[in-house]
């Protein structure tokens, strides 16, 4: 845990919390992708920079989204443009992706007699993809304190070239050990009154 929280303090929270450090940085870093199994803090983690940088969260998530701005693609396009002005426009923000799988899955094999899905589905989590791909490279430049970070609990569900296309680095989360575990329940224990 202390190596991850190294990384994204050097990463993502340096960076977004200062603009000098930002324009400094030698390597920049636009987008991240955390995974590892459910419960190791992902979202714990995400929460906890949007409260050190004071940054403005947007959430993405295909839950969050759902059913919402999906009668055509165009408006697809123009929602994620207006997130990411408005972004742009209240620095620092973070981006937040939940289940990254849903966003870029991967390609399932057809079974027989099984009909092919739709490929412009507007319902899908994926349709906004491209638009994030496209606002992701005119928007978040070396001046800008935008960071886009996405977790998922089940990388293989989605599609690795794409992720690899369009996160610049990818942090794994793995079960807490068992020093680390001790200390959270002596925390837990101490806070509780046992």
């Amino acid at each position: 845990m202390a190596l991850i929280r190294q990384l994204v303090t050097e990463y993502i929270i340096f960076p977004l919390g200062s603009l000098l450090v930002r324009q400094r940085f030698p390597e920049h870093v636009r987008s991240f992708l955390f995974y590892g199994p459910p419960g190791t803090g992902k979202t714990q983690v995400v929460r906890a920079i949007s409260h050190e940088t004071k940054s403005l969260l947007f959430d993405l998530s295909p839950v969050s989204i759902n059913d919402k701005y999906n009668s055509n693609k165009a408006e697809c396009e123009k929602f994620v443009a207006m997130v990411m002005v408005t972004a742009k426009e209240y620095q620092p923000s973070l981006i937040y992706i939940d289940e990254a799988e849903k966003l870029w899955p991967a390609k399932k094999k057809k079974k027989k007699g099984q009909k092919k899905a739709k490929k412009n589905d507007m319902g899908n989590p994926n349709r906004i993809e491209k638009a994030l791909g496209k606002w992701r490279s005119k928007w978040i430049t070396d001046e800008t304190r935008i960071t886009i970070v996405a977790c998922t609990s089940e990388p293989q569900e989605g599609n690795k070239k794409k992720f690899k296309k369009f996160f610049d680095k990818a942090i794994y989360f793995p079960f807490p050990d068992y020093t680390t575990r001790r200390l959270m329940w002596k925390t837990f224990i101490s806070e509780l009154g046992g």
